[in-house]
């Protein structure tokens, strides 16, 4: 059986180790709602759409 890894994969599989420790977190996308996995505990975006979309909408509310 071929197994393709992923670093959503690698990720997740830390997550369920060792939980929100050691380079792994796991955070839910303040634009779209769907839970990832951060290698960083301040990451609130799931991917950079997502930033450039709250970007965009702070853009228009300061208009």
């Amino acid at each position: 059986m071929l197994m393709i890894l992923t670093r959503r994969g690698l990720l997740e599989a830390a997550w369920r180790r060792w939980g929100n420790h050691r380079g792994c977190y796991r955070r839910v996308c303040i634009v779209c709602g769907i839970v990832f996995y951060a290698g960083r505990p301040q990451a609130t975006y799931c991917r950079a759409a997502c930033r450039q979309r709250a970007y965009r909408r702070r853009q228009k509310v300061r208009r």
